[in-house]
């Protein structure tokens, strides 16, 4: 008896991978809508709201001391890659970056004189501390070779910003860390755009808004004990159905159906 009764409350526990199909397909409009909510929400509201900015980069062969040597020290290399990280750091600083803007202000005046003598006008930009762009510096590979990127909202001012980096890097070694020397391998190059809408982003938004949506069906189908058909009980408590009552107030293909089997 104990044995039939621990048959009978395993084969509760099986799933019915059919029927759980039909309902997942039976759902599917539910599951439809999630995707669209999350993924319209993500789109629409958050990648459509990023604005796009352009990046420049270049680059410049540092040293770390103003003699000229004719032999290779792995010494000087480590020595210089410490100092680059160091140059990061100082570049970063208000007064350096101030000293930025006047360089980038002295170049905008350059454009305004040069649209004067074409006979042409030039508005120039204000350049101050706070909005010469973000700056990264680094050392590539821990050589003497430093990287120079600016990221800002327009790709003329990347340029700009980086250009005059260069211009002002060298006078830093010399003036504020006192030490080194730098010179120029490659000018700020054009720039590319980045932080643009992610249409794939949007996309997985939207298909985890669908998964969620097919557990919590997976789960209502789970925790719903009722039974839906002849079959069930007969399969899960070995019991003969004599009868069924119909309903004649659901339609159906056989035009009634059994309480049991209406949900």
């Amino acid at each position: 008896m104990n044995n039939n009764n621990n048959s009978n409350n395993g084969s509760l526990l099986d799933i019915d991978f059919k029927d759980l199909g039909l309902l997942l397909l039976k759902k599917l409009w539910l599951i439809v809508i999630a995707f669209a909510l999350l993924f319209s929400y993500k789109w629409w509201f958050v990648e459509k709201k990023k604005m796009p900015t352009w990046t420049s980069n270049a680059t410049m062969y540092v040293t770390n001391s103003n003699e000229t040597k004719f032999y290779y020290n792995t010494s000087d290399t480590y020595s210089a890659s410490k100092l680059i990280n160091t140059c990061a750091q100082v570049i970063n600083t208000n007064l350096v970056k101030s000293q930025i803007a006047d360089q980038l202000n002295s170049m905008e005046q350059a454009k305004v004189d040069a649209a004067a003598e074409e006979g042409n006008t030039y508005t120039p930009y204000e350049y101050n501390a706070w909005n010469i762009g973000a700056i990264n510096i680094s050392s590539v590979a821990e050589t003497e070779v430093m990287s120079i990127s600016v990221t800002s909202d327009d790709p003329e001012r990347a340029v700009d910003s980086c250009n005059a980096i260069l211009k002002v890097v060298p006078k830093v070694l010399k003036e504020k860390i006192m030490v080194g020397a730098a010179n120029p391998l490659d000018e700020a190059q054009a720039p590319y755009k980045g932080n643009l809408p992610n249409m794939r982003s949007a996309v997985m938004f939207g298909l985890l808004g669908a998964g969620g949506m097919a557990v919590i069906l997976v789960v209502a189908y789970l925790l719903d004990n009722r039974i839906r058909s002849k079959e069930e009980i007969t399969q899960q408590y070995g019991i003969p159905v004599l009868s069924d009552i119909p309903n004649f107030n659901v339609k159906s293909k056989e035009r009634y159906t059994t309480y049991y089997e209406h949900r």
